[in-house]
């Protein structure tokens, strides 16, 4: 169902180009683009997608050790640009950890544009703006896994001489009512952006009103069985991303604001990454290494480790395929926290293609 919504919503965006064509050939269809380029109906149709293939080995809390080689990620993307207010966008996805097969990641329509109007209004099914997640490592911050939410929302996103922001609501997977499906969640963020020749400095605060949406949250919960929480818990997060030449520091704090979403439970998740990366060049290519220090506090409940330490490099073998390496080492919570009071380790080998 997901895919043929996927579908759909690439062909709602895609039909003021093919309803040009006189009949369902690709030859005709691809002459009703060209015809609607060349008029200005529209003005950009761009396509992108990335192909990613790893190769890991993990040894966990259990000790149980796994080697595997695989495809792990597809995605094909589409962007359409009316006008210049006027544009519309869909990713379609497949990933081999996922139960969800081939699924619309996300898309939506955009009126208006913030680098020339200074407003934009995004509506469809996304990512909505709470946290940064920037990382130059293979795998996920463990911000991005306690805060990451998408869901059916709308965005107004506005900005003007360095700051910018966002204000969102959505209609949230998990409710505190039976009855209740309304569009009752929301959220903000503020951020200020200094640009040099040589450094940049990025600051962001962010609040949403209920973080038990976000992807960490509702997989705990549906592997619970819990359908109706007994409150929303708010979440707030900051985050630093600073630039100085061929060096980038990251410092990203996350966390939940109430305790009371389940009668059962009484932790306030919270994570943190802080992370440095260096680029540079091999023989003409581009290359970086990063080094991460993370950590949760009261999030055993989502399976997040208490600390984890890693190392990246990473190399473009070309502009559009790059090959990286990857060593995660994790500590679980103590057994009296609901952990294992044990580590693990996973190295990764990626291969990815951008297109």
């Amino acid at each position: 169902m997901k895919m043929i919504a996927g579908l759909t919503l690439c062909g709602l965006i895609l039909f003021p180009v093919f309803a040009f064509a006189e009949d369902g050939s690709l030859a005709g269809r691809v002459t009703a683009l060209e015809e609607a380029l060349s008029q200005g109906v529209v003005q950009q149709v761009q396509f992108s997608g990335a192909i990613e293939a790893e190769m890991g080995y993990s040894s966990g809390y259990d000790d149980v050790k796994e080697s595997d080689v695989d495809l792990t990620t597809l995605e094909l993307g589409v962007d359409v640009v009316l006008a210049d207010y006027f544009s519309g966008f869909a990713l379609m996805k497949w990933e081999e950890d996922g139960d969800e097969g081939v699924f619309l990641d996300e898309g939506g329509v955009v009126l208006g544009s913030v680098d020339g109007y200074g407003v934009a209004v995004t509506a469809g099914k996304l990512y909505v703006p709470f946290g940064v997640y920037e990382t130059g490592m293979i795998s996920d911050p463990l911000t991005l896994e306690l805060g990451e939410t998408r869901e059916g929302a709308v965005v107004v996103d506005f900005g003007a001489g360095g700051f910018y922001g966002s204000a969102y609501t959505f209609n949230s997977a998990v409710s505190d009512d039976d009855e209740d499906d309304m569009i009752d969640a929301y959220g903000v963020s503020a951020g200020y952006l200094f640009e040099s020749d040589e450094a940049s400095i990025d600051l962001l605060l962010g609040w949403i009103s209920n973080l038990t949406s976000s992807g960490g949250f509702s997989d705990y919960l549906e592997e619970g069985g819990v359908d109706v929480l007994d409150d929303y818990a708010a979440g707030a997060t900051a985050s630093v991303v600073a630039r100085f030449n061929d060096f980038t520091f990251i410092g990203e704090y996350l966390s939940a604001l109430d305790s009371n979403y389940l009668a059962a439970e009484d932790s306030e998740p919270a994570a943190w990454n802080l992370e440095i990366v260096y680029g540079f060049e091999i023989v003409g290519h581009g290359a970086s290494v990063a080094a991460v220090y993370q950590g949760s506090d009261e999030a055993a409940i989502l399976g997040l480790p208490e600390e984890r330490i890693g190392a990246a490099f990473g190399f473009d073998i070309t502009d559009d395929l790059g090959i990286a390496f990857e060593y995660v080492h994790d500590e679980d919570y103590d057994i009296s926290d609901g952990g294992t009071d044990e580590s693990a380790d996973a190295v990764t080998c990626q291969l990815a293609l951008e297109f």
